[in-house]
C-alpha cells in the first residue's frame, strides 16, 4: 500500500464562533462543546485507521489551547491553514502535503461517521485514480483526497451551499481528473443532526 498523509482540518472551538447553526437549540458554550467532541472523535478515528498513513492537524489557530492539547495527545504535527476562503485553504494544505507524499486526504472535523473501513477504502481509491470524494448528505463533502491535483481544483464551489459536491464533481471532470466516491456520510451542522452523536450525548445536552 502506498504511503500518504491524512490532514484533519480543525477550527478553534471558540464560544460563539463555532457551530452557530446549532445555537437555536444549544447555548454557544454547548455548541462549542459539540465542536470539541467532534474534533476529538475524528482524531481518534484517524488513530484507528489501519493504513499506516501519517496524520497532521491543520488548524485555523494552531495556538488554540484545545487544538494544541488535541495535537499533543494524538502525536500530531500541526500546520496552520493560513488566509483565504475554504477552497484556498484546502488547496494550500493538500498541495503542501503532496510535495512530501504520493497521496493526501483532507477530512473535516464535523463528521462522526468516519470508521476504519471507510478511511482505508479512501486510501485504496487513491492507489488507482486521481481523487477521492466522501459525499455529505447535505450536498457537500466530508472528505477529499488526491494523488494528482490541479491548482484550480477548488475554484467554483460556493462554500456552505447545498451544491458544493455537484460543483466539485463538475470541476474534477473539467480538469480531466479521475475520481471515485465513498458512501455518503452525515456531518453535524444543524440541530436535526445532533442525534448522530448518540443517546448519551443527547441526554447530556
Amino acid at each position: 500500500m502506498q504511503q500518504g498523509c491524512f490532514l484533519q482540518f480543525a477550527k478553534a472551538p471558540r464560544v460563539g464562533a463555532v457551530k452557530t447553526r446549532l445555537q437555536p437549540v444549544l447555548t454557544p458554550s454547548r455548541a462549542a462543546a459539540v465542536a470539541r467532541t467532534l474534533s476529538a472523535r475524528v482524531a481518534s478515528a484517524l488513530d484507528a485507521a489501519p493504513c499506516g498513513w501519517d496524520v497532521c492537524l491543520v488548524a485555523d489557530e494552531p495556538e488554540d489551547p484545545f487544538l494544541r492539547e488535541l495535537a499533543a495527545r494524538h502525536g500530531r504535527v500541526v500546520h496552520e491553514q493560513g488566509p483565504g476562503d475554504l477552497g484556498q485553504r484546502m488547496q494550500r494544505a493538500l498541495a503542501h502535503a503532496l510535495r512530501d507524499y504520493p497521496a493526501a486526504i483532507l477530512i473535516g472535523s464535523d463528521c462522526p461517521g468516519y470508521d476504519p473501513a471507510y478511511l482505508l477504502e479512501a486510501t485504496r481509491i487513491l492507489a488507482r485514480t486521481d481523487a477521492v470524494l466522501g459525499p455529505a448528505r447535505d450536498g457537500g463533502y466530508v472528505l477529499i483526497g488526491f494523488s494528482r491535483m490541479h491548482e484550480a481544483v477548488f475554484e467554483g464551489p460556493r462554500w456552505g451551499s447545498d451544491n458544493v459536491l455537484a460543483v466539485q464533481r463538475t470541476r474534477l471532470q473539467a480538469l480531466g481528473l479521475g475520481w471515485e466516491e465513498l458512501p455518503p456520510r452525515a456531518d453535524i451542522d444543524r440541530p436535526e443532526d445532533l442525534w448522530q452523536l448518540g443517546e448519551d450525548f443527547a441526554r447530556r445536552w
